[in-house]
């Protein structure tokens, strides 16, 4: 399978690093939520998974062969969510954690952990490495009192 992601810690979920284009935007609100990437030859699709309109938000990556790109160009509606899912949950992904559209944490999430709930098995993933240590919690707190 391909290889994960590379992301760089302060960059915007959508343009998560410097080596990596923004290809297309298949949905926005008042920033793009879901889209797909190019990064060293490989095509990632991304998806702002949880808090589309907060402050703290999850963003899941996850890479995607030729077949699936022309898949989900040609969808839409619920069938462009079925191709979406499938890319999401066919193989281990990258989620991230961002504080003010900016990327603070990262955890590979395993395909295994996926297939009953995408949403849950990001979540856990989530919530396991911001209890692992005080200096993944630090953003979060640091938010919060500025609030």
């Amino acid at each position: 399978m391909s290889k994960q992601i590379d992301l760089r810690f302060g960059a915007l979920p959508w343009e998560p690093a410097d080596n990596a284009e923004l290809i297309e935007v298949y949905d926005r609100h008042d920033r793009p939520i879901t889209g797909l990437l190019r990064q060293h030859d490989q095509a990632y699709v991304f998806d702002c998974l949880e808090g589309h309109a907060w402050d703290v938000n999850i963003w899941i990556y996850a890479p995607v062969d030729d077949e699936l790109v022309e898949r989900l160009a040609e969808a839409e509606g619920a069938d462009f969510r079925k191709a979406l899912d499938h890319a999401l949950t066919r193989c281990d992904i990258t989620a991230a954690l961002a504080v003010g559209d900016r990327l603070e944490m990262t955890v590979i999430v395993p395909r295994k952990d996926l297939t009953r709930d995408l949403y849950v098995g990001v979540m856990h993933a989530v919530v396991t490495k911001v209890e692992s240590g005080p200096q993944t919690v630090l953003p979060l707190k640091n938010l919060q009192m500025a609030m």
